[in-house]
């Protein structure tokens, strides 16, 4: 359904059920400094990816900061989660386009004043079109909000806009 493998998330589940230990899956990244504020962020066996800041935090703006990627990263699971969740209800997506939207205190990165460093007010757009009536496509996003790992390892209040 939705090109998704619902059959392998299925036999992941079942292979939880026969052995809990299964249930802990361990994630890694290595980071190695670069020059200035960039790094390279190594993952598995993909491309790096370069991670730097805007020249107004000491930057070079040569790539996304890492409060871009992990807005991306979360936006990104809210919408995977989403798109499972609607597949294994049986529900033909046509797209989901999802935006996220963060603010920072830059105060507190930079030493200035004490405070929440992390990501503030975050929002999340969904635009889903799919063969559903709107109502369940609002349960679906709000369960995926709930389950989303990515979004649950953030421990913010996200708002979710679903137009």
């Amino acid at each position: 359904m939705n090109q998704i493998s619902l059959a392998a998330a299925q036999q992941t589940a079942s292979a939880i059920k026969e052995n809990p230990a299964l249930k802990i899956r361990s994630w890694q990244a290595q980071i190695q400094w670069q020059t200035g504020v960039q790094n390279k962020v190594t993952i598995r066996d993909f491309d790096p990816i370069l991670t730097d800041e805007p020249e107004t935090l000491g930057g070079t703006d040569q790539a996304p900061n890492p409060v871009e990627y992990l807005i991306g990263a979360a936006g990104s699971c809210f919408a995977i989660t989403f798109e499972v969740m609607a597949s294994e209800k049986g529900i033909p997506l046509k797209s989901v386009d999802v935006e996220i939207k963060a603010d920072l205190n830059a105060a507190v990165f930079l030493g200035m004043e004490e405070g929440d460093g992390g990501i503030l007010n975050p929002v999340i757009t969904l635009r889903a079109d799919a063969e559903a009536p709107k109502e369940e496509l609002k349960e679906i996003a709000q369960a995926a909000l709930a389950k989303s790992p990515v979004l649950s390892s953030l421990k913010k209040d996200i708002q979710l806009i679903i137009q």
